[in-house]
């Protein structure tokens, strides 16, 4: 039995209409190279986002564990709106949600840690139905509450289904074709590329692109599993995430964090949690001070700061421009996006000199 895990993310639900694509695609797959389907939903595009203010709405200090509950019903409309899309194939359907995916974790809301994962859930599913559905980046703790796994991480639980079935490849469907060396809707001479490793999307993700998460990435890389990454246009092969493929990319990340603390000590106290958290900080060539940036799970981090008795002394939106070759990276700040655009374009071309007939593909 062929088995296949596919994921679409919430650029790829941005109308109604696009339940009904994402559906065709999956008919035509049952028709041609799959005797079943996993499908990994993500909330359509914008939902988290108002779902987190009318949380905040109602209570400014809104806990972990209301907002998750609150943030989890955006993943479980997906599931809904995709098995309503399917009805139209007359393919029925099986749907699983954080409280019955088999996926156990921490009680870190927000970004709760997987302790265990149970596979008679899909594999039993997997045998009554021809296309599973899951809603992506949930999972339950011990006490019995739906949890989230992170920001951005129903890539996470693709690749944790393709581990399930025994698949030895996942594909990430979202609005570009695959993973480009900058991003390519402001540095025009991006290049898509074919081949990566999986080291470097981990490092791109952490630095703030949005690409991959890097928990999917770090996962998949652990089990083999290689991601491709693809639009629904057919005639773009995409992008393949494995163990080859070391490219220079530039990563221009509009949201990340500077946190400035008050002393030395301070600084290196918080260093030591955020490398217990497993959170990736980045510092600055030439910056003076107490500061480090966060790309990553950054509200997560501030929380543990609180909870720890940490108090930083600002923590400020700024531009990060971080320029990632042969393993090394060197950031630099920006207030400016035009500047920082600007820049990311000039460090680009430094590494990736234009070549004849080689043009970015949109």
């Amino acid at each position: 039995m062929t088995v296949k895990v596919v994921k679409f993310g919430g650029s790829s639900f941005r109308r109604a209409d696009c339940y009904r694509s994402v559906s065709t695609h999956i008919a035509n797959r049952l028709a041609t190279d799959a005797d079943r389907v996993v499908v990994v939903v993500s909330a359509m595009y914008g939902v988290t986002e108002s779902l987190k203010a009318l949380a905040f709405s109602v209570n400014d200090l809104c806990n972990s564990r209301a907002l998750d509950t609150v943030l989890t019903t955006g993943e479980i409309a997906s599931v809904g709106l995709l098995e309503a899309a399917l009805e139209r194939h007359s393919i029925p359907a099986s749907s699983l949600f954080g409280y019955s995916s088999g996926i156990q974790t921490s009680s870190d809301f927000n970004r709760a840690y997987i302790e265990d994962i149970d596979k008679a859930p899909l594999l039993s599913a997997l045998q009554v139905s021809k296309v599973v559905i899951v809603a992506g980046a949930q999972g339950l703790d011990k006490s019995g509450r739906i949890s989230m796994l992170g920001r951005n991480s129903s890539d996470l639980t693709a690749v944790l289904a393709a581990d399930i079935v025994g698949s030895s490849s996942c594909e990430i469907y979202s609005d570009v074709c695959g993973i480009y060396t900058s991003d390519p809707h402001l540095v025009n001479e991006a290049k898509l590329v074919q081949d990566i490793s999986y080291a470097t999307v981990s490092r791109m993700g952490r630095c703030g692109a949005k690409v991959l998460h890097h928990g999917a990435v770090e996962y998949a890389s652990t089990r083999g599993i290689v991601i491709s990454c693809k639009s629904l246009v057919p005639e773009i092969v995409g992008t393949q995430v494995g163990s080859v493929g070391e490219v220079a990319t530039v990563v221009i990340n509009r949201s990340a964090k500077r946190v400035t603390f008050g002393s030395s000590c301070e600084q290196q106290v918080a260093l030591a949690l955020l490398s217990a958290l497993n959170i990736t900080w980045i510092t600055v060539d030439g910056d003076v001070g107490h500061s480090i940036y966060l790309s990553h799970d950054v509200e997560f981090a501030v929380t543990k700061f609180a909870q720890r008795g940490i108090k930083p002394l600002d923590i400020s939106t700024r531009i990060l421009v971080t320029e990632i070759n042969t393993g090394k990276q060197k950031a630099r700040e920006f207030q400016d996006l035009d500047a920082a655009v600007s820049y990311a374009r000039r460090v680009h071309a430094a590494l990736h000199p234009e070549e004849p007939g080689l043009a970015a593909t949109l």
